[in-house]
């Protein structure tokens, strides 16, 4: 019965983030062809800030909260358990005002000053009340998770993703139309958002005044709370790893925020002829020079960033499932059991990763010219950068599987680290490559590209001195190379060649079929004992969930 409510409660999960990215997606693609590069500048800067102070503040609740309910459930300790919610809800909703608070005061000086996006101001204090929102929301979603009920937030999690896409398209079309702003079309989108935030709470605390979870009996038989402040301690003191951790991952945006629009303003002052027989599309648009840069980042972040971060969040999802039999494994010092894991893990990111990445590249001005066909020169601006993030994108990918190890056997201060390292190789690519007018926005694509790749590299190091176990990932990865690029070769052949007079919807459809029918037999001839045991391990997983 155990197992069988850990498979559902992973799978409800799992089908909840993907309804969410697909869901999310729709937002960003219509949001990208309303508000165009220059809109989506306003729209990303406000999101930039956000990630940060959500980190600070949000970001370490459900995780931590989780951990501290799940164990006093399985001790019996359930008037703990209402205690510890009623002390989070308390420290979150400080926290959560004291992240809005800081937007709030740093919005004006930061759009002016530092980040050079005035007109950004509307969306940044829009954006501000979502972090008391989330961190609410944050308290009922660890809450339910400890308690082993991942259906509310699942459940809270859709309401958000509509609520979100549809409001944010609505809201941002109808402004734009009223007012014929830019600025202020981005912060209807961002209202969107902050109300969708509203939506989800909502459903959490109406679910909870129906059922918190605990029935009476569990309560009669359970020992007093401990005191609240000693619980507070506690919870402080795990968030705070944690809460680092968030923030680091969230500096590369960050970075992007404060160097993207300066440095290419930079590089259009030093080579002012440059950009204007090159930009023509956008300026011809009506953008003027001085917001060029704005345009750029807006199209960067907003269209390039939102196609690219699927395919890690994809990688993500697929190698969770293998996170539990990882730390189980490390527990109890079963090394052999460890290692089969630990390959089954990577060994998936590479099978989904590597394929998805350079398929990404091959593909990229088509896929660009089909989702925005009425914004041309965002689709030309963004073609080259996406087609390097195709192209090194994996390092993206074995990040996240890393840090989720590094988690799992209890080294939450590597990924730390990890992140301080590479945003700090981020932030001194940004600066030097973005200045250089034929790079320009490239630039911040090879930067990240070259953040993670050193990443991986030292991340592995730890890893192997870590765990001092083999795992002969290098030969799976060549193999898994070659038949990527065999798929991504085939799937270009195919587009340019067999199918080019099919329409590009169809044709890009039926070229990707074929790079899939490609990949597929590749692997089976380069490794047909990997491509039966995943089958059979799909096959046993399939048979275990339905006992």
């Amino acid at each position: 019965m155990k197992n069988k409510s850990m498979i559902e409660n992973a799978a409800i999960l799992f089908i909840a983030m993907a309804v969410t990215k697909a869901v999310g997606a729709l937002l960003k693609i219509p949001l990208g062809n309303i508000l165009g590069g220059l809109g989506m500048s306003y729209f990303s800067s406000a999101y930039s800030v956000f990630g940060p102070v959500f980190a600070l503040t949000a970001a370490a609740i459900p995780i931590v909260l989780t951990k501290i309910v799940a164990q006093n459930a399985a001790a019996g300790k359930f008037k703990n358990v209402r205690k510890i919610r009623k002390v989070a809800l308390r420290a979150a909703a400080l926290l959560g005002f004291g992240g809005t608070v800081l937007i709030l005061i740093i919005t004006v000086p930061f759009t002016r000053f530092i980040a050079d996006a005035p007109k950004s101001i509307p969306s940044m204090l829009i954006i501000a009340p979502s972090v008391f929102f989330c961190c609410i929301a944050s308290v009922y979603r660890g809450y339910y998770e400890g308690l082993r009920n991942t259906l509310p937030t699942a459940i809270s999690q859709v309401i958000e993703a509509v609520v979100k896409s549809a409001l944010g398209v609505a809201l941002s079309l109808f402004v734009l139309r009223a007012t014929g702003s830019l600025s202020y079309a981005a912060a209807a989108a961002v209202l969107g958002i902050t109300i969708s935030e509203v939506f989800g709470l909502l459903f959490l605390v109406l679910r909870s005044f129906k059922s918190d979870g605990i029935s009476k009996e569990e309560l009669d038989f359970s020992p007093e709370p401990e005191n609240g402040m000693k619980l507070l301690k506690k919870f402080l003191k795990e968030a705070f790893p944690i809460t680092l951790g968030a923030l680091a991952i969230n500096l590369n945006s960050l970075i992007d925020l404060l160097t993207i629009t300066n440095c290419i303003n930079f590089a259009i002052t030093q080579n002012r002829s440059f950009f204007l027989a090159r930009f023509t599309y956008g300026l011809q648009g009506g953008i003027p020079l001085e917001d060029l840069g704005n345009f750029i980042y807006g199209s960067y972040t907003g269209i390039v960033a939102s196609i690219f971060t699927l395919i890690p969040a994809m990688t993500g999802m697929l190698s969770k499932s293998a996170l539990p039999a990882v730390t189980a494994a490390w527990e109890r010092k079963n090394l052999d059991l460890l290692a089969r894991n630990l390959k089954i893990l990577f060994k998936s990111t590479f099978v989904v990763g590597l394929p998805l990445c350079l398929g990404m590249a091959v593909f990229s001005e088509p896929v660009l010219s089909l989702l925005y066909s009425t914004k041309p020169a965002e689709a030309y601006i963004c073609a080259r950068p996406l087609f390097i993030l195709g192209m090194g994108g994996i390092t993206l990918s074995l990040t996240g599987t890393l840090f989720a190890v590094f988690l799992a056997v209890g080294r939450s201060d590597i990924p730390v680290k990890l992140m301080l390292t590479g945003a700090a190789i981020k932030l001194c690519l940004n600066i030097w490559l973005l200045r250089i007018p034929e790079l320009n926005i490239s630039g911040a694509a090879i930067a990240t590209v070259g953040c993670y790749a050193v990443i991986c590299i030292i991340g592995f190091f730890c890893l192997a001195r870590l765990i001092r176990i083999k795992l002969g990932l290098p030969v799976f990865f060549a193999k898994a190379l070659l038949n990527s690029a065999l798929c991504a070769a085939s799937a270009a052949a195919a587009f340019n060649f067999v199918f080019a007079g099919n329409g590009r919807i169809i044709g890009l459809m039926l070229s990707i079929a074929a790079g899939a029918c490609v990949y597929g037999a590749a692997t089976f001839i380069t490794d047909k004992n990997t491509f039966m045991s995943y089958i059979k391990r799909f096959s046993n997983q399939r048979s275990n969930s339905s006992c």
